[in-house]
């Protein structure tokens, strides 16, 4: 390894690149800088490190219920957390009264005679259940060791016995957020079940197979497979995941095909076909293996970049009865190139016979979406409704939520989503012409979630933003006619409600997806508050919006009692001196009014999503950045912010960022930050960090490009660094532009080639502009930022000589690259030393 008079490398559990030339602390331009020579000790720490966002966030019991509908009754069973664990209560909606489900004591004594394993009745083993069609027994899953096993527990008298009709397991799946799940004894783990389980598909040598359930019999259906083509197999960059379903084979798992999906009348099977042969392989090196060995393990992912031809994916639909095949004939051309985290084909649905497949999609660069109606029987489509738009044809309002749009069971009506008018709106089509019949909702508002479609009584439920007044991140329930009249509101309260679409599949809010209509469509159940008022859960009936019920409350005593001080709702201009931007300040914990104490702007600044928390629960956690409260432990002010660029507000304000992603909104966030100097006299404009994950990281480490002179200090974790160098993002094509080289196309010439049109992203060619201190992490698995692109930046910095922190994580994917205490220290330390001008504790 080299060593130079900057940097010295040391070795341990992590790799990292410490500074030792360390300059004039930035504390020194400030007259009663708090904070300023100050020796910390490890008991300061210790006290900040219990702030953490997810710590706590356990101190809050029923900061969020959710509601899960007993079969097609108006009652529902939730989790209810007690001083003790928890406990599960059912409510009846029509009344609001509560009853415990079932003896909980019982139960515990029950399993313990099954299992011969202790159970607390305070604290079951079981975190959700299903009540049998007679009420009067549930159905559990317990898990035992590694392992997870299936029982029926009768109620009264309460005896539990092994499953005999398991339930058959969800689909196999690998995301970066978690590694290798336990064992599972289930035969048909990767194995893909029909609806009426009968049959279920798998992929076998690269090949797609047939399983009849109960006989266990299986017949291949396809026999031209071979390695990286095939019906079924996993794309390279699938999930950002291909080491992790590496490493989940070699433990004995299977997985199922890749984004397959069968008819509700189980004779049709939809699965991609997949050419990754031209892919060229992105090598990862293992320093760590975790089965201990000395050699570093290689893992090879074929993974395009941007410039390079992507992955062919094409979509057949396998008739079950003959074994036959039809390829789908989309518009392939048309479409959104395959990537990670998106296929073009974003949502589906069957008419009620199983044999048209309704597909909403996505076009290429994402500047078109289109509804498709297949017929399965033949292959062919035609298109339903076909909507281009520049800059950006989004079916929600933000990229990662689930598109708001919804087809009937005959294929008649089409509910779909637009921002055509400035605002993200419903409209409904005729699904046999194609026609635009009406527009559902309107005005300067939009629609944040569909929640609920009820098809009998042609009502829509969704959640929307704006149209109230006051903050305009708040949602609120409202219902509405498929024509557009009566138009309800019906969630009253002025404050955020809780509520996603419940196909969601993740979502930074902390918001679980759930059913909040009952399914007689009679009541509804949400969570409401505040970033300063704990959540409260309520029942309302939907005919006259009467509040049946408050039945729970969060308890924050133990929260508070912790030190945790909510945070101040902001409201200033972003940097056209017109535009409102909304945020919160978190205080430091203990301010004198003689002092400045420095700021930290906490990012994740990503066009594809907001991230201030507007609710109790997400205030706590800090939404994507989960440190503010030690930070204000320590000593810090914080401040998170959405500028212009991010979602849910109109088209205006989300598209301010076009072309612009090097600066990604900063400006927004100096101006933001000033004006909050000048109203709070405890902030130290002097003395001003950024510190980000992700997308965060990238803009932290464009604050120092871009705006050296007002952010001193940076903490990049895992960070975006070269778009260009990453595989294809098309969110990033709909902000950018697609990448034009110098052929005029979007296909690399030549290895080292920068779009001509990207180049105000290369932060390798920028990097020696670099001022103030900058702190990167970066994980050695990284399959979401790659590490490549990261050590280029690196590289770059090096070649300029320009002083910074690398935290190296060996084996460590995106995810896991947030969350050690090592991680932690290491950014605590960071601005301790360089932005306050304090000293850590000695290790």
């Amino acid at each position: 390894m080299k060593t130079n008079t900057a940097k010295t490398f040391v070795l341990s559990l992590t790799l990292a690149v410490t500074t030792f030339a360390i300059p004039a602390p930035v504390s020194a331009q400030t007259k009663n800088a708090a904070g300023a020579g100050v020796q910390f000790t490890k008991e300061d720490y210790d006290r900040a490190y219990e702030m953490r966002g997810g710590v706590l966030l356990s101190k809050l019991k029923n900061g969020f219920v959710a509601p899960h509908w007993i079969g097609q009754s108006d009652e529902f069973w939730y989790k209810r957390d007690t001083a003790k664990g928890y406990e599960f209560v059912v409510v009846d909606a029509a009344t609001g009264k509560a009853r415990s489900a079932f003896n909980h004591q019982a139960v515990a004594q029950a399993l313990f005679n099954a299992t011969g394993t202790q159970a607390s009745a305070e604290r079951l083993p079981f975190e959700s259940f299903t009540f049998n069609a007679d009420r009067a027994s549930i159905h559990i899953s317990v898990a035992d060791k590694d392992e997870s096993r299936e029982y029926d527990c009768r109620l009264d008298p309460a005896v539990c016995s092994a499953a005999t009709a398991v339930t058959p397991a969800a689909p196999f799946e690998i995301t970066i957020f978690n590694r290798v799940p336990p064992r599972t004894h289930d035969p048909n783990e990767g194995v893909l079940i029909s609806p009426d389980n009968h049959w279920g598909i798998f992929v076998r040598d690269n090949n797609l197979w047939l399983r009849e359930i109960a006989t266990s019999a299986d017949r291949q259906l396809t026999r031209d497979g071979q390695a990286h083509f095939g019906f079924g197999i996993y794309i390279g960059e699938w999930q950002s995941t291909s080491i992790w379903r590496e490493k989940a084979v070699e433990a004995g798992h299977r997985l199922p095909p890749m984004a397959s999906y069968w008819s509700p009348d189980s004779r049709t099977v939809i699965v991609p076909h997949v050419d990754e042969r031209h892919i060229a392989d992105y090598p990862y090196v293992e320093s760590v293996p975790e089965d201990g060995s000395f050699r570093p393990k290689l893992h090879l992912v074929r993974m395009p970049l941007v410039g390079d031809k992507p992955y062919i994916v094409e979509w057949y639909a396998f008739d079950i009865p003959t074994g036959t095949s039809r390829r789908i004939n989309f518009p392939y051309d048309k479409l959104l190139l395959p990537e990670a985290d998106l296929f073009a084909i974003v949502k589906k649905w069957w008419s009620s016979d199983g044999r048209h497949l309704y597909a909403a999609a996505y076009g290429e660069s994402l500047e078109a979406a289109y509804l498709f109606d297949v017929d399965v029987s033949t292959g062919s489509v035609r298109t339903v409704i076909d909507e281009h738009m520049k800059l950006r044809m989004l079916l929600s309002s933000s990229a990662y939520d689930s598109p708001n749009v919804w087809v009937s069971s005959n294929g008649r009506d089409v509910i779909w989503f637009s921002q055509r008018d400035g605002w993200g709106h419903l409209y409904l089509y005729d699904g046999q012409t194609g026609m635009l019949r009406n527009q559902i909702t309107k005005g300067d508002w939009l629609v944040r979630d569909l929640l609920k479609v009820d098809e009998a009584r042609r009502r829509i439920f969704v959640t929307g933003v704006g149209r109230e007044g006051g903050n305009p991140y708040y949602r609120y329930l409202y219902s509405v006619n498929f024509d557009g009249t009566g138009l309800k509101l019906l969630s009253p309260e002025p404050a955020d409600h809780m509520l996603t679409n419940p196909d969601a599949l993740f979502s930074f809010d902390l918001t679980q997806p759930y059913e909040a209509v009952s399914p007689s469509g009679k009541f509804v159940v949400y969570n409401f508050s505040t970033p300063r008022e704990p959540t409260q859960t309520v029942i309302r009936a939907i005919s006259d919006g009467r509040l049946v019920s408050t039945f729970e409350k969060a308890d924050a005593s133990e929260l508070f009692a912790s030190g945790y001080h909510v945070p101040e709702e902001f409201v200033v201009k972003a940097a056209d001196g017109k535009t409102d931007l909304w945020g919160l300040l978190y205080k430091p914990a203990k301010i004198d009014p003689k002092l400045r104490y420095p700021v930290v702007d906490l990012n994740y600044a990503s066009p594809l999503v907001a991230v201030v928390p507007h609710n109790f629960p997400t205030a706590v956690i800090g939404a994507a950045a989960p440190t503010a409260a030690v930070l204000n432990e320590l000593g810090f002010a914080t401040v998170t912010v959405d500028a212009r660029g991010t979602a849910y507000r109109s088209r205006e304000f989300s598209y301010a960022n076009y072309g612009r992603l090097n600066i990604n909104g900063l400006d927004d966030h100096v101006a933001a930050i000033r004006q909050l100097g000048e109203r709070f006299s405890f902030i130290d404009l002097n003395r001003v960090g950024i510190s980000g994950s992700s997308f965060g990281g990238w803009s932290a480490i464009r604050a120092l490009l871009e705006f050296p002179d007002f952010y001193k200090v940076a903490v990049a974790n895992v960070p975006g660094t070269l778009f260009h160098g990453e595989p294809p993002v098309m969110d990033t094509y709909g902000f950018e532009g697609t990448p034009v080289y110098s052929d005029g196309s979007q296909w690399r010439t030549r290895p080292d080639e920068v779009p001509q049109n990207w180049k105000n992203l290369d932060s390798v060619a920028q990097a020696a502009r670099l001022k103030g201190d900058l702190m990167i992490v970066m994980g050695e698995l990284d399959e979401n930022v790659l590490p490549g692109s990261v050590l280029q930046f690196v590289d770059a910095l090096e070649k300029a000589d320009k002083d910074f922190d690398l935290v190296y994580l060996p084996s460590s994917n995106h995810v896991s690259g947030w969350a050690p205490h090592h991680v932690l220290r290491r950014a605590e330390d960071f601005l301790v030393r360089h932005l306050m001008g304090a000293t850590p504790p000695g290790r």
